[in-house]
């Protein structure tokens, strides 16, 4: 019985996941907490945590504000209401954001810049759409004793363990993970501490990528962790 209850119920958990992150980002009036109205803060914030982890490095940042029409276009499209990408010509980067949306979502996006800057973060990042290079990664992660301490300065062993393993499935998964983790620096830091809430918000975010199967693996362990507040 467990053998079929176990996907049935990660596979709602996931579609789940999906449909809070679609009602977020869908948002037409400002949340309790809006991205909008802290995007000059958390931007300082995620200029500073580049700082901290690649000294005098400057980085692009472009704000581009975009309300969804529907629900079901958040749905579909989220990554053009909390996305990021690097640009195609020099060395900055485009954050897209719904203004509305809660301010924990632009620090995630603001967490992947930052992550980006290291370099196995910017190895996962590249490694998401390139089968060679995710084979590399895995290849020089686990060969590289200490791997797993070396993700990004101030990694505690065991998200970082975590991390490591889920790599193996995706490189997706991993980066996403660094961005959370970068994302709830950045807000600390901005004076901005995550809420239970806004934590519970990434955690969601982050089980739209793990799937059913990791769902109802030990991958749930590393999303628990997320709700705790010494993460």
């Amino acid at each position: 019985m467990n053998a079929v209850l176990g996907p049935i119920a990660a596979g709602i958990g996931w579609g789940g996941s999906q449909a809070l992150l679609a009602r977020d980002l869908a948002r037409t009036t400002p949340d309790k907490m809006p991205a909008g109205a802290a995007a000059e803060q958390l931007g300082q914030s995620a200029v500073n945590r580049i700082d901290q982890l690649q000294p005098g490095r400057k980085v692009p940042l472009k704000l581009e504000p975009q309300i969804p029409t529907s629900f079901r276009d958040a749905l579909d499209n989220p990554g053009e209401y909390a996305g990021n990408e690097r640009n195609a010509i020099g060395d900055g980067y485009r954050i897209k954001i719904n203004p509305n949306a809660d301010r924990s979502y632009l620090a995630h996006e603001l967490g992947h810049v930052a992550s980006d800057q290291t370099d196995i973060g910017s190895l996962i990042r590249s490694a998401r759409s390139n089968p060679k290079m995710k084979r590399a990664l895995l290849g020089s992660l686990l060969l590289l004793p200490g791997a797993a301490a070396a993700l990004t300065p101030g990694d505690d062993d065991y998200a970082a363990s975590t991390a490591l393993a889920l790599v193996a499935s995706s490189p997706a998964i991993a980066d996403e993970i660094l961005a959370s983790k970068n994302g709830l620096a950045i807000m600390k830091d901005a004076g901005m501490k995550a809420t239970m809430g806004q934590r519970a918000r990434l955690a969601g975010g982050l089980m739209t990528y793990l799937g059913p199967a990791l769902l109802a693996g030990a991958s749930g362990n590393f999303v628990g962790n997320m709700l705790d507040e010494n993460i």
